[in-house]
């Protein structure tokens, strides 16, 4: 296995600086090899394992949230009450257009962004690991989708997108939720949710979701 360094552009989070990571390829990983690599810091897009390595910033701290004792504040419970209609099915991992769909319409309402089929095939259909969908239904309107890796432990949040016209049911609080729910029924220990960023208002949502734990300085601390 080799293990590049890559810059990749702009910091997709902060509005100064580069991002540069630490990556590898693999086409076949273990859930224990894959759970043992996001304990470190590492994460996936694609067959993409990275870890970052940007100079001079730590803005980017591994979060996941301790299924046991989780218990969701009176916001969260708000949204799970007002969401109480929405259907949720699970489904392995593949293209399917009304995903695809969903995911170019979502990036272009937030990103001003288009991406291709093989983009999006890239990123959340080719998985090395068993990766489901959740999707979420308003009766026949499929109003979001989240992609999740199921490890032997663990469940890693890999990516939501929704329908920007249903925003104010929150849905991206609401699929967290729902997954941590998935982790209880499934007896997993934790929901890793990828990067908890204080500098970006769109990342700090993630540190509500108590009790969790992030990593600093190569060890898992809770707030």
């Amino acid at each position: 296995m080799k293990i590049y360094q890559t810059c990749n552009g702009p910091c997709p989070y902060l509005p100064a600086g580069e991002w540069t990571t630490n990556v590898f390829y693999a086409e076949r990983i273990t859930g224990n090899t894959y759970e043992n690599l996001l304990e470190n810091g590492w994460r996936r897009s694609g067959c993409s394992f990275y870890y970052n390595t940007c100079l001079q910033c730590q803005s980017c701290i591994p979060l996941r949230v301790d299924i046991n004792r989780f218990c969701p504040n009176r916001s969260q419970k708000r949204t799970l009450n007002r969401n109480h209609d929405i259907t949720i099915e699970r489904i392995p991992a593949a293209f399917h257009a009304q995903d695809y769909a969903l995911y170019k319409h979502y990036c272009l309402s937030r990103y001003d962004q288009s991406p291709t089929k093989d983009e999006y095939n890239h990123f959340l259909v080719q998985s090395p690991l068993a990766t489901e969908i959740m999707r979420y239904w308003d009766g026949m309107n499929l109003i979001a989708a989240a992609w999740i890796d199921i490890l032997p432990h663990s469940i890693s949040s890999v990516y939501c997108a929704y329908d920007p016209v249903c925003a104010q049911r929150a849905p991206g609080i609401l699929s967290i939720l729902h997954q941590i729910e998935l982790c209880r029924e499934l007896q997993k220990l934790w929901l890793y949710l990828g990067f908890y960023v204080q500098e970006s208002p769109r990342m700090r949502y993630k540190k509500n979701f108590n009790p969790c734990q992030t990593l600093i300085n190569r060890e898992w601390r809770s707030p």
